[in-house]
């Protein structure tokens, strides 16, 4: 008598026959006839080899070996010890490991920018009005450009009831630095001396030259310069001096810092402007032309007197300096500040002819006896 099992019960086993390829089907020979609910019965039969789902939608099974096993080692820690989620999600990230400031060098790296410096490639006020230093040129500019100006020239008197606006005079300057190295440079000069045409005097725009300037660093903070201002004239109305000049000049810093305090001292020798009057103890040599201040037959003689000039800072870091220079055709002593962090603008401000009738031989070109004090002004832009 056949067993009667219930189909409801079978089904689930038929159906993980069809889908799991590890069960094994019952041998072809023995096959099994179970009722079905409408009476057809359930056969069973072996499955060809692949014909079941893969095991993985991205294809066969990787099997790789397990590592070292080791065994877990469980320590107990106090409960105030213990790390909850609560915790590291209320605490931030990590503060970053602070870096150790940098070891400022023992000697800085002084370098030119028009009558200023820089300091480490940083933008340092004037070293002197008049006199220049002797460093080569700073390689990141190439351009600067200034307008020096004065209250009153030593030969104007300003009539009663005048303008005051009527004795002043300023220049302008442009220095271009094309050819800069580590070490050395070479620049050109242009200066615009009659700005306004007052008085009916100079043309504006008139009393134009060219000049140059060539400079080696022999250290850090040591430099060689030779130059010439007004040097090429391009018209008769120059009236400044054509003027040489070779100097020395030697930084000395006061701290060990990127942006030291300094004492910095220029001396050497110059022509013209600069061997004026009794400065001219040095001599007299030929200066390629006519129109020297200097010259014993001026307008037409071409020879002009050298005489000692020099000039001495203190640089009170990058913002402030104070000055003091002998520059032949008289005495500056003043401030010189770039009132902008960052930016190279230099404004300077000096005082002349503060000693009356010195350097001996001004008293002649002066409207009072003693000569009154006068106030220079220097205002550049470097790019």
């Amino acid at each position: 008598m056949p067993l009667a099992v219930p189909t409801r019960a079978l089904a689930p086993l038929a159906l993980l026959a069809v889908l799991s390829p590890q069960l094994p089907a019952p041998p072809a020979r023995a096959q099994a006839t179970l009722p079905a609910p409408s009476g057809d019965p359930l056969r069973w039969q072996q499955l060809p080899a692949g014909s079941a789902p893969s095991p993985t939608s991205g294809g066969e099974l990787q099997w790789q070996p397990l590592g070292e096993r080791r065994a877990l080692r469980w320590q107990e820690v106090p409960a105030d010890q213990v790390i909850t989620p609560e915790m590291v999600g209320a605490s931030g990230p990590p503060d970053p490991a602070e870096l150790p400031e940098p070891t400022p060098p023992a000697l800085p790296v002084i370098r030119n920018l028009a009558r200023g410096i820089t300091v480490n490639g940083e933008a340092y006020p004037d070293t002197g009005l008049q006199v220049p230093n002797a460093f080569a040129a700073d390689p990141e500019y190439t351009v600067s450009t200034a307008i020096t100006a004065t209250s009153r020239t030593r030969s104007c008197e300003v009539p009663r009831g005048g303008d005051w606006k009527d004795c002043a005079d300023a220049e302008a300057y442009i220095d271009l630095i094309p050819f800069r190295w580590e070490n050395g440079s070479l620049g050109f000069q242009w200066t615009v001396q009659s700005l306004s045409g007052r008085n009916q005097g100079t043309g504006q725009f008139a009393a134009q030259s060219l000049g140059f300037r060539t400079a080696i660093n022999l250290g850090p903070t040591t430099g060689l310069a030779f130059g010439g201002e007004h040097v090429l004239q391009l018209d008769e109305n120059t009236d400044l001096g054509r003027n040489f000049y070779l100097v020395v000049s030697q930084a000395i810093p006061l701290q060990q810092r990127s942006d030291p305090w300094l004492v910095v001292a220029t001396a050497g020798i110059g022509s013209d402007f600069f061997g004026y009057g009794n400065n001219g103890v040095l001599g007299a040599t030929d200066c390629l032309s006519g129109n020297n201040i200097s010259s014993r037959s001026f307008p037409d003689g071409t020879d002009c007197y050298w005489g000692p000039i020099g000039s001495l800072s203190l640089q009170m870091g990058p913002q402030v300096a104070v000055g003091l220079e002998w520059f032949g055709f008289g005495i500056g002593a003043g401030v010189s500040v770039r009132p902008i962090p960052e930016v190279p603008f230099t404004m300077s401000f000096y005082l002349t002819d503060f000693l009356g009738n010195v350097p001996s031989g001004i008293e002649e070109l002066c409207t009072s006896d003693p000569c009154e004090p006068r106030l220079y002004g220097r205002f550049s832009m470097s790019f």
